[in-house]
């Protein structure tokens, strides 16, 4: 896995929810929260998860301004995974780190990213002895009401075995 990433909205409320937001500088050398992500958590999302901590200044030296998106972002995704995929772009090599389905796809396919989501990143915590139990922690995001299919934690818990 790259020791560089550019992470969208999902996963850092999704690392929030389950009180695992410390992994991110566990797992990477340097990563980096887009302005437009950082906002949408902690102003859009204020009172929810993720929001407060997040707010935390030491997370703020790793929000940086992403460079303007191709229209092709802008017409297909929200700010945050338009702003993710424009600024992994000029910080290759480095993960993409984006949950939604159709983010994650042009992200791979139409730019060429690495990319990642919530589960995958949990998987890569878990193969370096920084988390104790996926499937648990896996659920226990499921529990808190963040979407993830009973196909992605099966997925992931058998590419976990799998190592």
């Amino acid at each position: 896995m790259l020791d560089r990433a550019v992470i969208n909205t999902g996963p850092l409320v999704a690392l929030s929810l389950v009180g695992q937001l410390d992994l991110l500088p566990m797992l990477f050398c340097e990563f980096w929260i887009p302005d437009a992500v950082y906002r949408e958590v902690t102003v859009a999302g204020l009172g929810r998860s993720g929001a407060d901590t997040l707010a935390d200044t030491r997370w703020m030296e790793h929000v940086c301004t992403a460079p303007e998106p191709d229209p092709l972002l802008i017409a297909e995704l929200d700010h945050g995974e338009a702003a993710v995929i424009s600024l992994a772009r000029i910080r290759l090599p480095c993960l993409t780190i984006i949950d939604e389905k159709r983010g994650r796809r042009i992200a791979r396919h139409v730019y060429g990213l690495p990319v990642k989501g919530t589960a995958g990143l949990l998987v890569e915590a878990r193969r370096r002895g920084l988390l104790n139990n996926l499937r648990t922690t896996l659920l226990d995001l499921q529990r808190a009401g963040y979407y993830l299919s009973d196909a992605v934690i099966a997925a992931a818990c058998k590419a976990d075995e799998g190592e």
